[in-house]
């Protein structure tokens, strides 16, 4: 497969900067998963906020324009769907967030988890992860903070 269609850990497709194309194009080279723990410092550069059992908790190193914050929320587990985790994992996520929102005294936020097959979701990255996103306070000048969740159906 080209690299373009080559989805097995990224989906280049939906890269939005140039440094994160760069980054995924050597992950396709590597054919390594950039979100296993035994990669992830390897091509994540950013800040590790919290690691639990479960979770790792990051700054995001793509943070979608206009965000205040964009942490990512990275599963341990190697899986590309939700239903995968266990009831652990879910209780565990409840934890993280509740840090992240108390440490970073986080007034409202959008979290964000996309899952299966990138072409359906517009996620850059098959291992499951979810992104907190905090944008400004309405004012009467704000624009919205805009990211690819899916593909509308042709009617």
């Amino acid at each position: 497969m080209g690299q373009e269609n080559d989805k097995t850990h990224v989906n280049l497709e939906h890269a939005r900067q140039d440094h994160q194309r760069a980054v995924m194009e050597q992950i396709v080279k590597d054919d390594k998963c950039p979100f296993c723990r035994e990669n992830f410092e390897t091509y994540h550069t950013e800040e590790i906020v919290l690691e639990t059992d479960h979770w790792i908790l990051t700054w995001n190193f793509s943070p979608y324009e206009g965000t205040a914050q964009h942490f990512l929320l990275v599963a341990k587990q190697h899986c590309m769907l939700p239903e995968e985790l266990s009831v652990e994992a879910w209780a565990d996520l409840q934890r993280v967030l509740a840090f992240v929102r108390k440490e970073y005294d986080i007034p409202g936020s959008t979290f964000l988890m996309r899952s299966g097959n990138t072409d359906y979701t517009g996620a850059t990255v098959t291992h499951l992860h979810g992104q907190l996103i905090v944008g400004g306070e309405k004012t009467k000048d704000s624009e919205p903070i805009l990211t690819l969740i899916g593909y509308k159906v042709r009617d």
